[in-house]
């Protein structure tokens, strides 16, 4: 994992976080093991608030910002994302996202106010009917301001219920497979589609920029009427050919008409 690797390759000082003293916690069931890597553990509240601010927008994209910690157990150092601040202000349209001045504000007085002794971790954004993707203005966004190699994007599709977890670095996304925290139930309704295991996501094909999907293939044709249809259209021309021959000939009779010398010769033979 590319993320782990960079956490590793870090000064133990990264970003405000000193990784030689975090503090340890337990935390609760989880959706897959803990594994020696560094992972992104979001919980299941933050999740069912994510879906119901990317469901109240059907059509135009929305985004916030996760709020967590940089945390160690047994395996190691891990992101929680515990909670989340909707991006108010923000401008979304059905193609992508913007943080506004008044929406930094926003969040940096709730930060002061409701978690001070917490970070943002990362942001999350959705793709109505898009897919689970980073586009290049979202990679740009999150670079600028989320590039630290603990801080992650949540994409969440409102209207096929997937949801997925990124990163990164020199102008390239790579998805991450991450853990559910169940610290809550999630609603009933359809199912939720959460990241795909590593090995999945490289054997899966690269979304499309506007839709996420691939048109369905063309269905192919019958190859007997094929045939039969090449040999129709060749017994039409032949008899056109005959006709044209004979319609000749009959000219060449009419004594009253004249024909040009080449066509004469060529109706000879």
């Amino acid at each position: 994992m590319g993320v782990t690797q960079t956490v590793e390759n870090e000064a133990t000082f990264s970003g405000g976080v000193n990784f030689e003293h975090l503090q340890r916690v337990k935390i609760g069931a989880l959706s897959r093991p803990r594994t020696a890597d560094f992972q992104f553990v979001v919980r299941q509240s933050v999740l069912n608030r994510v879906h119901v601010h990317g469901d109240s927008s059907p059509r135009a994209e929305i985004c916030g910002v996760l709020v967590g910690d940089v945390y160690r157990d047994e395996f190691g150092p891990f992101a929680l994302v515990e909670h989340i601040i909707e991006g108010q202000a923000s401008t979304g349209s059905a193609g992508q996202v913007t943080f506004t001045a008044d929406t930094w504000q926003h969040i940096q007085l709730l930060m002061d106010r409701q978690y001070p002794d917490l970070r943002i971790v990362g942001w999350y954004h959705t793709h109505p009917g898009h897919g689970i993707f980073l586009s290049d203005m979202d990679i740009f966004l999150h670079e600028s301001f989320f590039g630290l190699p603990w801080q992650c994007a949540l994409v969440y599709d409102p209207q096929s219920g997937e949801e997925g977890v990124f990163s990164a670095q020199h102008g390239k996304a790579e998805r991450l497979e991450f853990l559910t925290e169940s610290d809550e139930a999630a609603p009933a309704g359809r199912p939720r589609h959460s990241a795909l295991p590593a090995e999945e996501v490289a054997q899966s094909p690269a979304p499309a920029a506007t839709t996420g999907k691939t048109a369905p293939p063309y269905p192919r044709k019958n190859r007997w009427w094929g045939t039969i249809g090449r040999f129709f259209l060749a017994f039409i021309g032949l008899l056109l050919f005959t006709c044209m021959g004979a319609l000749l000939g009959l000219l060449l009779r009419l004594e009253h008409v004249t024909i040009p010398d080449w066509i004469q010769r060529m109706a000879r033979g």
